[in-house]
């Protein structure tokens, strides 16, 4: 991306990427305090398909940029969803400092357990009071 910023007075010129990717943050930063609202559930639907849209562009003209198809790597996870993690952790930190150190894809160890089940199980545990 480097290669694709020039400075000027102004400081630098972004090109379509970093726009795209700006654009979508944006977007996620505002939708953020309307989660909880049912009312505007159709607002939040629609800030995150432009939002999705915005990475998708991005993420076509980044491949374009350096020659390469993104999300052909083999078992790995995509850088995409790394930065979506990041600025997860970011978000629920509230700036304190942190580092991603690792992403790994995690296979369930069995497809079959019903999790609401276990759910329930553990809530009922904890209603329990300890001796």
């Amino acid at each position: 991306m480097a290669n694709d910023q020039t400075l000027n007075a102004n400081g630098p010129e972004f090109g379509a990427v970093e726009t795209n990717l700006g654009q979508a943050l944006v977007l996620l930063q505002r939708v953020l305090p309307r989660l909880d609202d049912p009312r505007r559930a159709s607002d939040v639907q629609n800030a995150l398909k432009r939002a999705a849209a915005c990475i998708e562009i991005a993420r076509d003209g980044h491949g374009k940029f350096f020659g390469t198809e993104l999300g052909a790597t083999s078992g790995a996870v995509a850088p995409e969803i790394v930065a979506v993690i990041a600025a997860a952790i970011a978000m629920t930190l509230g700036g304190r400092g942190h580092r991603v150190v690792s992403v790994q894809p995690v296979q369930p160890s069995s497809p079959y357990i019903n999790v609401w089940a276990v759910e329930g199980r553990t809530e009922i545990f904890h209603s329990h009071r300890l001796r």
